[in-house]
């Protein structure tokens, strides 16, 4: 189950490719490390706190003739793409886009999934031949075994064992949000968890406030000696992945939200918006691919612009802590060390340091 110690996720995670950053840092319009996109908002589960239900619009899925149109503009020069919802799995045309992700150039392809659907012989079929990595959310484990936690939990040990029978490189994996109601079951849970055989476990923060439109990570008071407690209890190779960054109490700062130029977000509602944990939000909406998907859109002056104007001090959703407010952070430090004619800002974080490079 281990990787080496290589780290999921981590702010420097996008300096990756230093290349980039530098370019984009000199003001030169570049492409994404990574696109994560909803296939569909349809999903098999109505999970309580799920910040994306109210806003769920029926049969609302992407079709293969965009995913043509918008993989072919950025699979060529993005080297990841993570697959949600939703639930992507239940899209019918599932297996194709996979298919088509990498036939356009995507070197990387995740997929997000409830995990409901992972015991289907078609579904492991297309996994195994197309993606790099499959992240099961696991839910219902809070106040005890239930049904279906128990089915998921099956069903993750059923796959893995088909692929390492089979010799696949496609990893497995699973996530469990965390909040300090949480903690008496997490090393029960975890350790169950990591019984399936996947190959890593990853925690991330339960946030709250969606209703009120400024959402926050619920309490995580020791959550983070919980997961430690965790980890003394698993087995040596247990691969227990920690966002620590995410758990930091420091505030983010960011003259402009320069993550998104890195990490973007599609919906299913085909419209580019600043990050995952801000979709079908009417004011974080940057771009309506429907209706302008030319190869230059990622520079259309509309996205561009907005870009400019979202800063720590605006940005309503920058209580969650998500990846793009802590690559702008990551960056804007950069961009400060610059400016300063610091060395810090050359610094250069190697590939072989992180899983999946190209999914930041």
């Amino acid at each position: 189950m281990s990787m080496n110690g290589r780290k999921v996720f981590s702010p420097a995670k996008v300096n990756v490719l230093h290349d980039k950053v530098a370019a984009y840092l000199r003001g030169e319009n570049i492409y994404p490390t990574t696109m994560e996109i909803d296939l569909t908002q349809v999903c098999s589960r109505a999970c309580p706190g799920c910040p994306y239900g109210a806003a769920r619009t029926p049969n609302l899925t992407l079709q293969l003739p965009f995913l043509d149109r918008l993989f072919g503009v950025l699979g060529p020069h993005t080297p990841g793409i993570v697959m949600s919802g939703g639930e992507c799995t239940i899209v019918p045309h599932f297996a194709e886009t996979l298919a088509l992700a990498k036939r356009t150039g995507f070197k990387e392809v995740a997929v997000i999934s409830n995990g409901a659907r992972i015991d289907v012989p078609s579904i492991q079929d297309a996994l195994m031949e197309h993606a790099t990595s499959i992240r099961i959310s696991l839910y219902d484990w809070l106040e005890g075994d239930s049904d279906t936690f128990l089915a998921t939990l099956r069903k993750l040990e059923q796959f893995r064992n088909r692929i390492e029978k089979e010799g696949s490189h496609l990893e497995i994996a699973a996530s469990m949000l965390t909040r300090s109601t949480f903690n008496p079951r997490v090393v029960e849970v975890g350790l169950q968890a990591l019984a399936t055989g996947i190959h890593w476990l990853y925690f991330h923060p339960y946030c709250e406030g969606w209703d009120e439109q400024r959402p926050v990570q619920a309490d995580q008071s020791e959550v983070l000696d919980t997961i430690q407690a965790l980890k003394a209890a698993a087995p040596a190779d247990a691969n227990i992945q920690v966002p620590y960054e995410r758990y930091d109490p420091r505030p983010l700062k960011f003259r402009k939200l320069h993550g998104s130029h890195f990490l973007i977000q599609v919906g299913a509602d085909g419209v580019n918006y600043a990050g995952p944990e801000c979709k079908y939000e009417t004011d974080s909406a940057l771009l309506d691919l429907n209706t302008y998907l030319e190869d230059d859109w990622l520079w259309h002056p509309k996205r561009m612009g907005r870009l400019e104007e979202i800063n720590s001090d605006n940005y309503r959703f920058i209580g969650t802590k998500h990846r793009p407010p802590i690559f702008s952070d990551y960056i804007q430090q950069m961009e400060d060390a610059r400016s300063s004619g610091s060395l810090e800002a050359e610094r250069e974080e190697p590939a072989a340091a992180y899983a999946y490079p190209g999914i930041i």
